[in-house]
């Protein structure tokens, strides 16, 4: 009986240490399928960070390039734009020349024309008072011989003749004078 109790108590011990190996076994298996699965997790989660991270770089560079070609484009305009002011700023000089240039030839001309009228205005005035003068003198003249000639006239009427003969070629040759 102690033999039989022996054996079945072997028997256990042995059944126990297969029903541990077993459950061991099961422990390992579960614990690897669990790795893989964790991994594989891991491994998909990896993939899809990479995936994210490349599209997030390639988002990145086409706004970056966008950005570029906007700053370019803006810095064309703006350099449009001051070539376009500076070529205005240079219109305008040159046509505050010009419209400075036309002031003074006109005002140069008024001045000229003013010194001439005043010249021309002196120049008549001066002839006026020569003619004046002198026909004031002929007046003079002729009062003198008038009464010169009535004066004769009562002596002599061929010398008032020769008088007026006198007379005409007096103002003959005061009129080629002047």
């Amino acid at each position: 009986m102690m033999d039989r109790i022996n054996r079945e108590r072997e028997e256990l011990m042995k059944k126990h240490e297969e029903d541990r190996e077993r459950i061991k076994m099961m422990i390992e298996q579960e614990r690897q399928n669990q790795n893989k699965e964790r991994k594989s997790r891991e491994e998909e989660f990896r993939e899809r960070e990479d995936h994210y991270k490349r599209g997030m770089k390639e988002q990145e560079e086409k706004m970056r390039d966008k950005m570029k070609g906007v700053k370019e484009e803006f810095k064309n305009k703006i350099k449009e734009m001051r070539k376009e002011i500076e070529t205005v700023k240079e219109e305008k000089e040159k046509l505050q020349i010009r419209y400075n240039m036309e002031i003074d030839k006109l005002m140069h001309r008024i001045e000229n024309e003013r010194q001439n009228h005043e010249t021309e205005r002196k120049r008549r005035e001066e002839e006026f008072k020569e003619r004046e003068e002198w026909y004031k003198r002929l007046m003079k003249d002729r009062e003198k011989k008038e009464s010169k000639m009535l004066e004769q006239m009562k002596y002599e009427p061929t010398q008032f003749e020769k008088q007026k003969q006198e007379e005409r070629q007096e103002r003959e040759e005061e009129k080629k004078k002047h």
